[in-house]
């Protein structure tokens, strides 16, 4: 994606009017003005928040379908095996025999009917293509609440839009903002009904930059084509199918035939979901760079967060995938030495615990670590795995170092694997004087855990909890703001991830 910037009127519209179930729930317009300020990242953060919805709902239930079928399955084939003769000599059931009674007869043709239906029935295969297909209406959606997050905060884009409204139409509004939300509205339902290679293509002419020039776009294309095939074609391929994915660059492993029927298989479910949120997100964050280019420290401060909660949730292989966005040349364009450090730290995480040590340790190496800050130095010895070196280095940043606090062990994926290693809390007790700990509220009371330390043997119990910590690896504003003289001693990266 290029770098091109254009310069947009900046100038909010605020005339539009406070939702009347808002206005006596203060926390309710606290976070109404929050997501105003951020309404970019906020649209994103919803969209993820679904698509990993979907995916946790195929991961909970296509197991637990995938079980029920075989054990009825199993129960309709003990239920035909009771009614059977002996097997003959060669193991085997005779072709043809007699039931004694009716009822027996009875029994036996509806344990046989159910047995067929149950082999002929493809459920974890409906549910995967109702789930495959939701991505798809939740990509959808998001798209129309990421252009609207733009519109409104863009009154040059706002202006823009031109579309005939009749006077009798216009006399049903009750005021200018309600108009321009309705022509809003109008606009985005008509470039929602194009297709995803034309919205792009629309997109690309309006802000004057290069959207499809990543190296998934043929893989989306032929995501996109699918759905459609399964929406209208009932999964048969069709020659439009063929003619577009090829046409957009994808490279089919197994050309299929025309008429042949298509399936979602649990691998290619997750590489969808996976880059549906990458499309998502390289979108919004592109999209927000070129509108509003004088944000940029809230776009990397954003992304970062984003990063670190994907990784939170466990998301490694997104992250992993996500890297090479992350780090390319417009998305660190005027980044901050700490937040890219930040940014290459937690991307590395993604690829370790992908299994990618390799790519891991390419992008720790490319940049120079022996003058910054210890807590960098101890986050790649994490990574690395040299544990005892770890240790020596936690212990000499002490309770609070430049950016890792006390809730950063707690919170921080980096230390996932550290926190298996009984050293660990040891060192922990000696920098804090109290166990690793972690306290639960319960309709009981609290209920708090420790790990065992040897050198907690004697120690007295404490009430001290991090129920109330908030994380703070993911923008260190604080941390920065204290030691903006320190931040410049960091060296810049010699060579680009």
């Amino acid at each position: 994606m290029n770098d091109n910037t254009i310069t947009l009127a900046e100038n909010q519209d605020k005339s539009t009017m406070e939702p009347e179930n808002n206005k006596n729930n203060p926390s309710a317009r606290a976070q109404e003005e929050y997501e105003k300020d951020l309404p970019i990242k906020h649209a994103l953060e919803r969209y993820l928040a679904a698509i990993r919805s979907i995916g946790t709902t195929a991961n909970i239930t296509l197991p637990h379908i995938a079980k029920w079928w075989i054990s009825e399955v199993e129960k309709s084939r003990k239920n035909i095996e009771k009614h059977l003769p002996e097997k003959t000599e060669d193991n085997d059931w005779p072709k043809r025999f007699t039931l004694e009674s009716a009822r027996e007869f009875a029994e036996f043709s509806s344990a046989a009917r159910e047995f067929n239906e149950l082999r002929e029935q493809k459920f974890t295969k409906v549910l995967t293509k109702s789930l495959f297909t939701q991505l798809f209406a939740e990509f959808d959606a998001f798209i129309g609440e990421l252009l609207k997050a733009i519109y409104l905060k863009n009154d040059k884009l706002l202006k823009g839009i031109s579309r005939e409204i009749s006077l009798s139409d216009l006399m049903e509004f009750d005021d200018i903002n309600s108009v321009k939300i309705s022509m809003l509205n109008k606009e985005i339902e008509t470039f929602r009904r194009d297709s995803y290679i034309d919205q792009f293509s629309t997109l690309e002419k309006k802000f004057n930059i290069k959207l499809r020039k990543f190296s998934e776009w043929g893989m989306f294309v032929e995501l996109s084509q699918r759905r459609n095939i399964f929406t209208h074609n009932g999964g048969a391929v069709s020659d439009q199918y063929l003619l577009v994915c090829e046409r957009e660059g994808y490279k089919f492993e197994n050309r299929p035939k025309i008429g042949e029927i298509t399936d979602v298989t649990f691998e290619y479910f997750g590489s969808a979901s996976r880059l549906l949120s990458k499309v998502g997100l390289m979108l919004a964050y592109t999209l927000w760079s070129k509108v509003f280019p004088h944000e940029i420290s809230e776009i990397h401060t954003a992304l970062n967060d984003t990063i670190f909660r994907c990784l939170q949730h466990k998301r490694w292989r997104f992250v992993a995938e996500l890297s090479d966005f992350a780090l390319s040349e417009p998305m660190r364009k005027n980044i901050s030495e700490i937040d890219l450090r930040i940014r290459i730290i937690n991307a590395a995480i993604g690829l370790k615990f992908s299994n990618l040590d390799d790519e891991a340790k390419k992008i720790l190496n490319s940049v120079d670590w022996s003058a910054s800050y210890r807590d960098f130095k101890l986050a790649i010895l994490v990574i690395q795995e040299q544990y005892d070196e770890a240790i020596k280095i936690m212990k000499s940043i002490g309770k609070s170092g430049e950016i890792i606090r006390q809730p950063d062990y707690h919170t921080w994926p980096l230390f996932s694997k550290f926190r298996e290693q009984p050293e660990f809390y040891d060192a922990y007790y000696e920098v804090y004087g109290e166990a690793f700990a972690e306290r639960i509220e319960t309709p009981k009371g609290a209920v708090e855990a420790s790990a065992k330390s040897g050198k907690v043997s004697a120690r007295k119990k404490t009430n001290s909890s991090i129920t109330d910590i908030t994380p703070s690896i993911t923008s260190h504003k604080s941390a920065i703001s204290k030691n903006k003289t320190k931040t410049t001693k960091v060296l810049k990266p010699k060579t680009s991830p």
